[in-house]
């Protein structure tokens, strides 16, 4: 844990995007940029009165609205200013750094008798300039907890938990000069422990930069060709009962027999299936997979796993050594590994929040990387939007494929993201109903399952049809978007309305603009609405139905 002072008083802090370096080659005298004992004591006290009410305001606030402080104190840095007013800024930017500590760290209480050591700190008049004491108070003892990793920016936790120990200016003055620095002092780094060399320490990651005509290209590595590539994060979503499952099933049988996709071939690869649904149906379905295509699975590297909560260490930890133990102990590495589904392997977070999406898809990475295989998520439809993936946005801006099953009349598989190729077109499949030979329930009667059948067939017709009809029942925002379009219409004078305000309405009722844009195709397709240019009309029909 780094230590309660501000380690920043050397004079760094987070510095704005774009924002210049102070210009050191002119012959006017440089600026102060941090604490020296040299410095006038009005300079001092301008960042003592800065750190004091931003620490103050910020222990009033959220750790986002600190941190947009921080970023604001910092922003105002960045032009030029006088000595006062930058010290001023700088201290305001730190002091909003020690609340944001107070946040993570978990201090409590002890907070208001701080603020009263923070306050006699500041009014000190004179203010001593030795190092010591031009250290605002440290903070109270945390009691506890801290705050999730997760749910602090990484600048943050490093600064706060990942930081070593503030250093004089004078200190980083000397070091520079033994150690024959010549960029200006505002470029060094930030903090730096007592005593130790400001060389990079040995251990730290290494980048290096790759010239771009230097860059190899590979074609495609495919796990089933023209669908999903090998190392890859992929995800297919659909409503409850689509089928979802079966086509998660019938990939994971195909990859783990080497069995043909559409009539390509399908390198072999052992298949790990973490069943958080329908664990007990997951014998049943894989033996109707194996009847439906003539393929037998035994001796077949195809694993059955039950649910792990992925953001949580300890079970992440126990899927790898249970893989570790089952595929990697025969000489081989997973091709694939199935979570079915997010909801049932996601642990206790929340699916609309980021911070726990973003717990989940680091979790995902994190097996995908260390095996290099590819990661297959089952996921259920949004409430409300069915052309989406129910929870965060974050999700799907991390993967690399994303597939919507729709039963619309037809079951259809449609892309509706390939982050490094083109969207393939639909294709239409059907559950074909499967009876197991030898397999009886009590009554005596057979037993049956389901499989799924690819239709290599021309989707266009079946594409366009579930476009134009739309769900069998209009979902409540075409409703209100429809009721919306016909209220203005009849208000109008040329029996038109402008689109401009049908959104502004729809805004108004709560609609998003994603929604919004969705209401229109579906009703421009089905007939309801007219829409040319800016303007919105309405056909005598669609006033004239229910």
């Amino acid at each position: 844990m780094a230590s309660g002072r501000v380690a920043a008083r050397a004079g760094i802090g987070r510095r704005r995007k774009g924002a210049a370096m102070p210009d050191v080659s002119t012959d006017r005298p440089a600026p102060i940029i941090g604490w020296d004992a040299s410095n006038p004591p009005e300079i001092e006290r301008a960042f003592r009165v800065g750190f004091r009410a931003a620490a103050e305001r910020c222990l009033r606030l959220d750790l986002a609205s600190a941190e947009a402080l921080f970023d604001r104190m910092n922003e105002r840095r960045a032009a030029p200013l006088s000595d006062h007013r930058e010290a001023l800024f700088r201290g305001a930017a730190h002091g909003s750094l020690e609340a944001m500590r107070a946040h993570v760290t978990g201090v409590k209480t002890g907070l208001i008798s701080w603020l009263s050591k923070v306050n006699a700190w500041a009014c000190e008049n004179p203010p001593r300039l030795d190092w010591e004491h031009a250290q605002p108070p440290p903070l109270p003892e945390p009691e506890g907890p801290m705050m999730d990793k997760w749910d602090v920016p990484p600048w943050v936790w490093f600064e706060i938990c990942g930081g070593p120990a503030p250093r004089p200016l004078a200190a980083l003055r000397a070091e520079h000069a033994a150690a024959n620095i010549v960029a200006p002092l505002s470029l060094t780094p930030p903090l730096a422990q007592p005593g130790a060399s400001l060389a990079a320490p040995t251990g730290t990651r290494q980048i290096t930069l790759t010239r771009a005509d230097r860059i190899e290209i590979r074609p495609p590595d495919w796990l089933l060709r023209g669908t999903i590539e090998r190392d890859a994060f992929a995800l297919v979503f659909g409503d409850p009962g689509c089928g979802k499952s079966f086509l998660a099933i019938d990939w994971a049988c195909r990859v783990a027999t080497g069995t043909p996709w559409r009539g390509h071939a399908v390198k072999a690869g052992p298949v790990v299936y973490v069943a958080g649904e329908g664990q007990h149906g997951f014998g049943r379905r894989i033996r109707a997979w194996s009847e439906y295509h003539g393929v037998g699975l035994d001796g077949v590297p195809l694993y059955l796993s039950p649910a792990v909560a992925m953001p949580d260490p300890a079970d992440l930890k126990a899927l790898i050594a249970a893989i570790d133990t089952g595929v990697d102990a025969v000489g081989q590495r997973p091709a694939l590994i199935v979570l079915d589904t997010l909801a049932r392997n996601f642990g206790g977070g929340d699916e609309n929040g980021t911070p726990g999406m973003n717990r989940f898809v680091l979790a995902c990475d994190a097996v995908r990387t260390l095996y290099g295989c590819t990661v297959l998520v089952v996921h259920h439809s949004g409430h409300a939007d069915k052309t989406r993936a129910r929870g965060a946005i974050a999700l799907k801006a991390a993967l690399d494929a994303e597939y919507r099953l729709s039963n619309e009349g037809a079951l259809m598989l449609t892309a509706t993201k390939m982050k490094e190729a083109e969207l393939p077109p639909s294709l239409s499949m059907e559950l074909v109903s499967v009876e197991l030979p030898g397999l009886k329930d009590e009554f005596g009667l057979p037993v049956t399952s389901a499989a799924i059948d690819v239709l290599d067939a021309d989707t266009s017709a079946l594409v366009a049809k579930a476009r134009a009809s739309g769900p069998g029942r209009p979902g409540k925002w075409s409703k209100i978007g429809l009721e919306i379009a016909r209220r203005l219409v009849l208000e109008g004078d040329d029996e038109g309305a402008s689109l401009k305000v049908w959104h502004a309405a729809c805004d108004a009722v709560g609609m998003r603009p994603s929604s919004r844009y969705d209401v229109l195709a579906r009703l421009q397709a089905r007939g309801e609405i007219e829409i040319e240019g800016d303007r919105l009309g309405i056909p005598v029909s669609s006033f004239q139905s229910p």
